[in-house]
């Protein structure tokens, strides 16, 4: 039974993330019904990035101490009031208020799902459990844009958002009932929470995750003008292409997790980073090749999101007591980084080629694995002090 609770936990974590990435697609649909220009929509995906992160974040501390089922439930029915508002929004006002109530409540609930899961888990079995939820957050870039760009296209983007309400409260009702409690931690004050960054190993594994998000979303938040450019690819064939990265993003993060159980994390992530900004370097030149386009990203996404069930379980066993704020702090800044990436990547744009954006981004994931070697080495030597 604990393994079907850590699907719907994985399911929840998917309707997290179509909320966030269901805009993505429809955006001259909704920039066009509100009256609003193209760039004013975009902010709809910014403030989500920034409001998760805050739910991801501050959230998680104020709620540290609450019985972690009914955080998780009352994140849920938040969420649920925020699709309801969005569903309502004939303003770009209430369209934005909507999107902070989803973030906020939705970066909660992955972070407390995440360590959740692997408190669910058999010994042994963490890394996967760790993995499912994070799994259901990256079906959602395989089937959150396609869905929701199908939906805009043959009825009302409105209702969008009540078929996710609808699928979050029969997920409301199935978790309330089978999910087991698991009492809150003991309270911890704010400045002793941020003490554990102190912490030289910790400190350093945050590194990876800021140099491997920004290597990620340089290439990630611009791939549509970088394939219609370089590798001439349609709108209908740049669709294939995202459908195709979401679908190995999805095997990647169910790659990670088995291998963090059979192999360790370390040498997980020392791996998925290496080819990750290999793949970066590689597209430089593949992108020009239709075939070898598809197969470089084919590479790229699996490699960048086993890193994601590896790095966490990596940060949560520095400090296995405080896990739900250390994946807290994780998700805060991978959210961060990626409004931080899009951002520097307009600004490269502006001034070079969409093009540098490829084997900057390649740079940027070795220097990830820079950092978690340093880390890595900090881990060790601690190990054998101890």
């Amino acid at each position: 039974m604990k393994q079907y609770v850590i699907y719907l936990l994985a399911l929840g974590a998917f309707l997290t993330g179509t909320a966030e990435f269901v805009v993505s697609g429809t955006l001259e649909i909704i920039s066009s019904d509100l009256n609003v220009s193209i760039a004013i929509a975009g902010q709809l995906i910014t403030m989500y990035s920034l409001s998760y992160a805050i739910g991801a974040l501050i959230l998680v501390i104020v709620t540290s101490n609450f019985a972690r089922k009914k955080v998780l439930i009352y994140s849920l029915i938040t969420f649920l009031i925020g699709n309801i508002l969005a569903f309502f929004s004939f303003n770009y006002a209430l369209l934005m208020l909507s999107r902070v109530v989803l973030a906020m409540s939705g970066g909660l609930f992955i972070v407390v799902a995440t360590n959740y899961a692997s408190y669910l888990a058999k010994p042994g079995k963490r890394g996967s459990a760790m993995a499912t939820v994070i799994t259901g957050f990256t079906i959602s870039l395989a089937l959150g844009v396609p869905i929701g760009t199908f939906i805009a296209a043959y009825i009302d983007w409105h209702n969008i958002f009540l078929i996710i309400g609808g699928i979050t409260l029969l997920t409301i009702i199935l978790l309330s009932k089978y999910l087991p409690k698991l009492d809150g931690a003991t309270p911890m004050p704010i400045k002793e929470q941020l003490l554990l960054l102190k912490d030289k190993r910790l400190l350093s594994g945050l590194f990876i995750t800021v140099f491997w998000i920004l290597g990620y979303t340089f290439v990630f938040a611009y791939i549509s003008p970088i394939l219609s450019s370089y590798a001439g690819f349609s709108i209908e064939i740049i669709s294939i292409s995202l459908l195709i990265l979401g679908i190995f993003a999805f095997f990647g993060s169910r790659f990670g997790g088995y291998a963090v159980d059979k192999w360790g994390s370390s040498r997980t992530i020392y791996l998925s980073l290496a080819i990750h900004s290999l793949a970066l370097f590689v597209l430089t030149f593949t992108i020009f090749s239709t075939i070898g386009a598809f197969m470089t990203i084919i590479i790229w996404a699996t490699a960048a999101w086993t890193t994601t069930p590896a790095k966490q379980y990596y940060l949560t066993s520095l400090k296995p007591k405080s896990s739900e704020i250390i994946i807290s702090f994780d998700t805060a800044i991978m959210n961060i980084g990626m409004t931080l990436g899009a951002g520097l990547g307009g600004l490269i744009i502006e001034y070079s080629s969409v093009f540098n954006l490829i084997w900057l981004g390649g740079l940027m994931v070795l220097v990830a694995l820079i950092v978690a070697a340093y880390s890595f080495k900090l881990n060790k030597d601690k190990l054998i002090l101890d």
